[in-house]
């Protein structure tokens, strides 16, 4: 497991860059991505390439609403309790970073109330719920439920030309 370096992006957004709701995840001493890890991911699939069904997004949305929606508002837009997980301000903030990151924060810190209670496979669903609510499109493949794979994978804000 990485921890959080200093001078990264994510330790940049723990001072301040993204509000409230990351310095708070990341202030509390939780694990934060491997923020540092970006050379790794450069070989990559995007999440421009379809990575997740459909399908998989909407267990995912399922899941989100059960366990995620009370701190990050019905439609992953945030509250005071907790950051956006879908659009410009989150895609930018992760642009660069794996779906393995993600995950990373995700399971060790969330849901806020009871860290790591759900399924890898239940975490994966969100992640992909998440990303079909960013606008990435949805592919034939569902998102590897597992760690390894999803650093697999990149997150990049802007599409490739």
């Amino acid at each position: 497991m990485t921890t959080l370096q200093t001078g990264s992006r994510l330790e940049h957004g723990r001072r301040g860059a993204l509000g409230r709701g990351w310095r708070g995840l990341c202030a509390a001493g939780l694990v934060c991505a491997a923020a540092a890890s970006t050379s790794a991911q450069a070989q990559g699939t995007s999440t421009w390439s379809g990575v997740y069904t459909d399908a998989q997004a909407a267990r995912g949305e399922t899941v989100y609403n059960g366990s995620c929606a009370v701190c990050h508002g019905d439609n992953l837009a945030g509250s005071e309790m907790g950051p956006g997980l879908a659009g410009g301000s989150f895609v930018g903030f992760w642009d660069g970073l794996s779906l393995g990151d993600l995950f990373q924060v995700m399971s060790v810190s969330m849901p806020q109330d009871n860290p790591g209670s759900l399924e890898t496979a239940q975490y994966v669903d969100v992640i992909a719920y998440m990303l079909q609510r960013s606008e990435f499109p949805s592919g034939g493949e569902e998102l590897p439920a597992d760690e390894d794979g999803l650093r697999e994978v990149v997150i990049q804000a802007a599409q490739e030309q």
